[in-house]
Formats: C-alpha cells, structure tokens, sequence
C-alpha cells in the first residue's frame, strides 16, 4: 500500500489514504511503515504549498519511538524538510537551526544516507543564501559542497534527482547575478538528466523562459511558458499557475496577439477568482470548527468553575498575607525602583547614541569604498580597530593595499562590487581572493566572507 500511496492529484484522497495506511501500520507496530506514512502526507502538503499544515506532520516524525536505527533518516529527512518549509514561509533563523542541527545527526548515518543528508543540508543552505539577497559567491560556493556530496551516492536515480536540484540552484543563483548564458548552460544540463519530476520540469521551464525574455527572445519564452503551463495544471498549482498566465498574456501582448493576451488574462482572473473563493470556503469552514471548539471549552469551563473560584480565593487569602509582611519594605524599594528606571534610562540614552555614531560610521566607511577614496583605509581602522589588529596579529607583513581588500570583505561586497569600486575585473578580485586566503591560512571549505565577520572575535 505505501509503494502505491498515489490517488491522481487529489489532495483530500491522498491524506485520507495515507491515514488509514498509517492506522494500520500501527496496528501491526510496523514502525517504518508509521513513518513512510507520515512523510508521504507531508510531502503532498509541501507539494500543494501548504507549509504550515505540513510542519506538525514533520514535528511527529520527529517525536516518534525509534527501535530501529535503520528508521532514524526519516528524522533527519523531517527536519531538513521542515526548514525548506521555513524558508517558504520566511522564518530564516528557525530554518538555519533546523539546518544545523540536521548537519549534526548526520554523524549516525552511513554511506548514501549521510551523503544524502550534508548533501541536503548545503543545499539548503545555498537556497536560504538566494532568499536573504546573499552574494552569489555564498550560493555557489554551498550548492558546490552539496554537489560534491551528491556525487558520492552510489543510487544512480537518488544521486541525479539530488543533482538536478543542486544545479537548479547554480541555475538560479546565475539568474538573479544576471549573468544569463551561465543560467542557461546550468538550467539545460538540468533538463538533459533523465527522470525529472513534474515539479523539478515546471521550475525549470519557468527559469528557462525568464532567461529568454531577459534576452528578448519572445517565441522562446512562449514556448517554455506554455510547457510550464500544461505540468502546473497537472499539479494543480494555482501559484505557478498565476505566474504563467499573467506572463503569457504579456508576451501575446509584445507579439501583436490581442486575442491570445485577453484569453490569458482571463484565465488569470478567472483563477485569482477561485482561489479567494476557496480561501472564503476555508475560512468559513475555520470560523464553524473555532465555534465548534468554543461550546466544547465552555462545557468544559462550567464543569471546573467552582474549583477554579476556590483556588482563586485560596491564592488571595495568601496574596494578603504575603503583602502585609512586605508592606513596611514598600517606600524602600519604590525608592530603589526609581533609581534603576533612572540610571536603565541613562543607559538606553547612551546606547542610542552609540548605536547612531557605529550606523553613521557604517555608512561614512561605505561611501568612501564605493568611491575608492584614499581615506577609506584610514577612516576604517578607526571604526573597526579590533579587526585590523587580529588581521596583522595573524599576518604581521599584509601590506595598506591586502589589508584593503579584507575590509572590502569585511563590508560584505561581492567579487562583482569590489571589481567596479577598484575598476580592475571581477577575474583579478577572485585571484586576490584567493591569494589572501592562503595568506591569512582560510580553510577552503569555509566562506570567506563568515571567516572576515568572525575575525573580530579570534
């Protein structure tokens, strides 16, 4: 039964199918069966973008019975898919907790498994760096780790499922840095692979296309639009749905194709019609369960009423007690109150205008990067001393132009940034990269960026 979970698209069968595989697995204690169960629910939620249902599904893997230890992916696989649903939702910092803490169970695994899981977790990572606008230095240099893990495993159909989202990934990262052929090799070598999945095809259709009307090729993105189209209906995904038709109304437009454009703009309304019309069904059906919820509670309120009164005059009767033996302190510490409030608002005071000079400073340090002034150096090792110091502390002979470039990357500019500050090529701001790297002994798997925000704190 779990190897044939699937009822067609339908969403309400699925979950029901899968409940009733589940009640039996637990009537037979077949724990692999519990969690495969389980996972396959929150999959079809994660599939129809229901993020936040799917969360507690993927918490109950997590706080099941384990006997054994062959089961304890499912775990891990829980926790890694509930930071991708995280990151749908926007909470980055829960999503990099989850994350690490995947990074850290990975150590009970073995072989596939566990490059399975590092493998997942950098590409986790590489992602959650596209959401918070990260440079494309950061993507890359995750999505590379996650690639070089993926490559390990020895399942040939688990091994390029994994790869095509990593360099999906690559193909996006190149898309937002808007270096387009580079987007494009990427989302290509992605459709060449052999079992792409449904979900994998319509992302990739949609990049491709952007990538084509970014060069104005407007049949081109038509064509991959329209194929993004037909596998969003299948998987009834109203979002890339909307997407898709609004796009394609547009590019009908620039082509002359009046009666195309309007036929979908009217498909986009149409959907956005729908889709308010079944989140007014579901909030109708939430507003009927909540009252539902309320009788119950006030049945049950009725029930605990006297006992609830009785505490409370319980807890009065020794509130009394306890404030006529502390009421002759009462003048005393009102007075010491006072003078707390009023040396915690002298502080607050001067954290203000701390935190007003460092912002001022920020921004005057900036300004002089961005227009190369010879004063940047100087300027900045007056507002960040202690990094210069540990910097020369580590490599007393780094020369004014080395120590330069560090507090470039110290300011978090990209290759990109650096290049057109210093108007030399992004290629030689990647070599003095490098070459400060082996300086300053960086570690090659770590992020040069991270390395420089953590020097401050050797």
């Amino acid at each position: 039964m779990l190897d044939k979970t699937n009822i067609g698209w339908d969403l309400e069968r699925n979950i029901k199918n899968l409940k009733q595989i589940y009640g039996y697995a637990e009537k037979i204690n077949y724990e692999k069966g519990k969690y495969r169960a389980l996972m396959h629910m929150s999959n079809w939620y994660m599939l129809k973008r229901q993020y936040k249902t799917a969360i507690p599904i993927f918490e109950n893997v997590e706080s099941l019975p384990i006997e054994n230890p062959d089961n304890y992916i499912y775990k891990i696989q829980a926790l890694q898919d509930k930071a991708s649903a995280y990151i749908e939702l926007g909470f980055f910092d829960d999503a990099r907790t989850a994350i690490n803490k995947s990074l850290n169970e990975s150590r009970n695994l073995k072989n596939d498994n566990k490059f399975l899981i590092i493998g997942r977790a950098y590409h986790l990572k590489a992602t959650l760096c596209i959401e918070l606008k990260k440079p494309e230095d950061s993507v890359l240099f995750y999505t590379k780790k996650s690639i070089l893990y993926f490559q390990k495993i020895q399942k040939t159909a688990l091994r390029e499922g994994k790869l095509q989202s990593a360099y999906i990934n690559i193909s996006t990262s190149f898309f937002e840095a808007k270096k387009m052929d580079s987007a494009l090799f990427y989302s290509y070598k992605v459709k060449s692979m052999k079992n792409l999945g449904l979900e994998a095809q319509s992302y990739l259709f949609q990049t491709i296309a952007q990538v084509h009307i970014e060069k104005k090729r407007v049949d081109s993105a038509l064509f991959y639009y329209k194929k993004s189209e037909t596998i969003s209906k299948i998987l009834e995904d109203p979002a890339t749905l909307k997407v898709a038709y609004t796009t394609l109304s547009g590019l009908y437009e620039k082509l002359g194709n009046k009666d195309s454009s309007l036929l979908y703009s009217k498909k986009y309304s149409r959907l956005v019609d729908s889709i308010a019309l079944l989140d007014k069904k579901g909030a109708t059906a939430a507003s009927q369960a909540i009252k539902k919820e309320v009788r119950e509670e006030n049945t049950e309120t009725k029930q605990r009423l006297y006992i609830i009164l009785l505490c409370i005059f319980v807890l009065l009767c020794v509130l009394i007690i306890f404030l006529w033996f502390f009421f002759k302190n009462y003048h005393k510490e009102k007075k010491e109150r006072m003078k707390k409030d009023e040396i915690l608002l002298e502080k607050d005071d001067e954290l203000t205008k701390t935190k007003s000079i460092i912002n001022d400073a920020f921004e005057e340090v900036t300004k002089l990067a961005k227009n190369n002034d010879p004063a940047f150096l100087g300027r900045f090792k007056e507002v960040y001393p202690a990094f210069c110091d540990e910097i020369l502390k580590i490599c007393p002979d780094m020369i004014n132009s080395e120590l330069e470039f560090c507090a470039y990357l110290k300011l978090n500019f990209s290759t990109k940034d650096i290049a057109t500050y210093t108007f030399v090529t992004p290629k030689a701001v990647q070599n003095r990269k490098n070459r400060i790297r082996k300086k300053l002994n960086i570690p090659s798997d770590e992020d040069i960026y991270f390395w420089m925000n953590k020097v401050e704190k050797k």
